[in-house]
């Protein structure tokens, strides 16, 4: 259950901290007093698209904290989905301000579509005015399916849509096939030329960093050979203007020999420096061996230049790299066989299309069934729950047509039919209704389906618009009923309404300097007693009006312990 909801510069809210309790928590207040507010700022917090004008003039950034409670079940299911509680509390923040935005869950980052996720969980909000799931034709198949949690429903649904994508895999396929004579000698010209123009090359055996390396050698043989006698110069010459790192080491060694007998120290560095040059011969005679085995090899140079153009081609033809090119040729190889035996293929896939379409129209049928048994028991409970607030000469009717084809969700078309007077045809529920009955039919479903579904708190926005009197008593009783089984929260102008509410929360807003400002207070004894009597009767508000709402509120406490 939604617990608390902390407001900080959201639009004239300047700061607020409301509390929710469970049951039936009402939020009532004059036109325009900010109520509305309420409800957009717990759609922000779960995830709702905000703009810059939220920010209110009290502060550089707006911050909207919402604290849920939630229970065992509801904790499991959100820990798979990656969310980490240190206890039983669930707190999102969103904060907004002109240069950035963020969300956080229990304290962490998070984004907005795991909000929204999460929040499917968390609240159902009906508001006046909305295009409602229970107002749009696309939604009644879902709704049908998912009345009572039926799990065989949701099993079947998915094999069909499995089998579906199946199929339609098994026609394109069969498309490919679909061709004369003419384009099938046409395509396998083409195949066996691409095999042919791929297999120049035993692209299996090529190690493309050796062949690099193999070219650019060869393609430099004669400055290797010239930087291997330059070495040489270095290492070994006769050119006294010029001395090497042979003489210099030999001239070294004679140096230091002289001492080499009176002296350990200079005999055993003496002994490192003929080891240098011993070194320095053996580099010279490698240097000067692999010089002669060099050969500048044109004939290699020109093979290696074909190869390299060669994939160079492939690469831009049939894939980035060999291993794209050698997957292409498998592909195409396969494509080529599949040619040859085209009719044998063709007949393979009508024959699974046809087992296909076989096992769609038996689940479909198996669904349809399912529907229209759930259909008669929902009419049934549907139509005593719209009779139970107030529309007397009510009937509801889930009709059942068919589709020319199978889909994924099965061959039903479903509407829901209405009639809320007599003398009347049953029409499609979106388009008979007034408000005030759209109110109350919405109020209906989800009376019904308030038993199967785990959403623990539902918002009514207005709800009671376009109803009055005992109308609204009897809707205030619905609501007050829910409210046993989850948490309320109803924003209303009736008095009926708002006294049943075990938690009453009263929207002001007030002038402060410049600024208006809005701000909420939970409504006790006398508090509350004023506020329905301004309901009852308007801005005057009398003993009388008084009286009248005591006795309400009397009345309502008496249907609370009932």
């Amino acid at each position: 259950m939604l617990a608390e909801l902390f407001i900080n510069n959201f639009v004239i809210i300047k700061r607020d901290h409301i509390f929710f309790d469970k049951g039936f928590n009402v939020i009532t207040g004059e036109t325009g007093s900010g109520k509305s507010l309420i409800l957009d700022a717990i759609n922000i917090v779960l995830g709702k698209r905000a703009n810059k004008d939220i920010i209110g003039k009290f502060d550089n950034k707006t911050i909207i904290e919402a604290v849920f409670l939630l229970d065992d079940r509801l904790i499991n299911i959100l820990e798979q989905m990656d969310v980490v509680f240190d206890d039983n509390k669930l707190i999102i923040t969103r904060t907004i301000s002109d240069k950035s935005s963020s969300i956080r869950i229990n304290g962490r980052i998070t984004n907005l579509n795991l909000v929204k996720d999460i929040s499917k969980f968390l609240i159902d909000v009906y508001k006046q005015g909305d295009t409602n799931i229970f107002m749009y034709k696309n939604n009644y198949l879902d709704i049908i399916d998912s009345y009572k949690n039926d799990t065989e429903s949701n099993s079947i649904r998915k094999k069909l849509e499995s089998l579906y994508i199946e199929k339609n895999n098994f026609l394109k396929k069969y498309q490919e096939f679909d061709l004369s004579q003419e384009e099938i000698s046409r395509e396998k010209e083409l195949i066996s030329y691409q095999l042919d123009d791929i297999e120049q090359v035993d692209l299996k055996n090529i190690n493309e960093e050796k062949l690099d390396q193999e070219y650019k050698r060869l393609n430099s043989v004669t400055e290797i050979i010239e930087c291997i006698e330059k070495c040489e110069e270095h290492l070994s010459s006769y050119d006294y203007d010029s001395p090497s790192i042979s003489s210099m080491l030999a001239s070294l060694s004679s140096s230091l020999s002289s001492f080499s007998n009176i002296d350990d120290n200079i005999k055993e560095i003496n002994s490192k420096v003929d080891e240098l040059i011993d070194s320095v011969n053996e580099i010279y005679s490698e240097l000067d061996f692999y010089k002669d085995s060099l050969d500048q090899n044109p004939e290699r140079l020109y093979e290696l230049e074909m190869i390299n153009q060669k994939i160079f081609d492939l690469k831009r033809k049939y894939g980035n790299n060999i291993e794209e090119i050698l997957t292409y040729k498998d592909k195409i190889k396969k494509r080529y066989d599949e040619l040859d035996k085209i009719d044998n293929y063709k007949d393979k896939i009508s024959n699974s299309i046809k087992n296909i379409d076989e096992s769609l129209k038996s689940m479909a049928k198996n669904l349809s069934y399912i529907r229209k048994n759930k259909a008669k028991e929902l009419e049934e409970k549907i139509i005593i729950e719209i009779k139970s607030l107030n529309i007397k000469n009510a009937d509801f009717r889930i009709d059942f047509s068919k589709k020319l084809r199978i889909d994924p969700n099965g061959f039903d078309n479903i509407d829901f039919l209405i009639k809320t007077n007599k003398g009347e045809e049953l029409k499609s529920l979106s388009k008979t209704a007034s408000g005030g009955e759209i109110s109350r039919i919405v109020l209906a479903f989800k009376k019904v389906f308030s038993t199967f579904d785990n959403i623990d708190t539902m918002i009514f926005d207005e709800i009671d618009q376009g109803i009055s009197g005992r109308t609204a008593q009897i809707v205030g009783e619905k609501i007050l009923d829910l409210s046993k089984e989850r948490q309320i929260l109803a924003i209303s102008h009736l008095p009926q309404i708002a006294s049943l509410s075990n938690n009453h929360i009263l929207i002001e807003k007030h002038d402060e300097k410049s600024l208006t400002i809005s701000s909420s207070t939970n409504l006790k004894g006398e508090e509350r007693v004023n506020e329905i009597a301004r309901l009852i009767g308007g801005v005057d508000i009398t003993d009388k009006t008084k009286d009248s709402a005591k006795e309400m509120l009397d009345m309502a406490e008496r249907l609370r312990k009932g």
